[in-house]
């Protein structure tokens, strides 16, 4: 098994517990397919990036002062996972780790891809 580069590793983490302070936000909470890239912090594009920027979009809808991952990474991790990964193994994903603390949470083989190549090019996926 290929060992996981240890800033990959660490990202995972904080997406993960970033992801689940999206149900305390005020961004919606269940939304039922990706959806697309926008600039409302809208859908689930909207939850993905504001767990995983820290942030949400300003009134020109630009992620700045992100505390977490950059909105190049958050929004190549939307459009690899849109492109790769099934929206039930997102949507079951999401469900599941808004149920688990932070270090108990595994994240699934086909998003940790999706992960690693934005991690290595964040204009892997567009």
């Amino acid at each position: 098994m290929r060992s996981v580069n240890p800033f990959v590793r660490r990202l995972s983490v904080v997406l993960v517990c970033a992801v689940a302070l999206v149900g305390c936000g005020g961004v919606e909470r269940d939304p039922t397919e990706y959806g697309g890239v926008n600039s409302d912090g809208d859908g689930y594009y909207g939850n993905l990036m504001y767990g995983c920027t820290g942030v949400e979009p300003n009134d020109q809808g630009k992620y700045v002062d992100v505390t977490l991952g950059s909105a190049a990474f958050c929004t190549c991790v939307f459009s690899g996972m849109k492109e790769t990964v099934p929206w039930e193994d997102a949507r079951d994903f999401d469900q599941a780790q808004a149920k688990e603390t932070a270090g108990d949470i595994t994240v699934p083989g086909n998003i940790a891809k999706v992960q690693q190549s934005c991690s290595d090019d964040e204009s892997a996926y567009k």
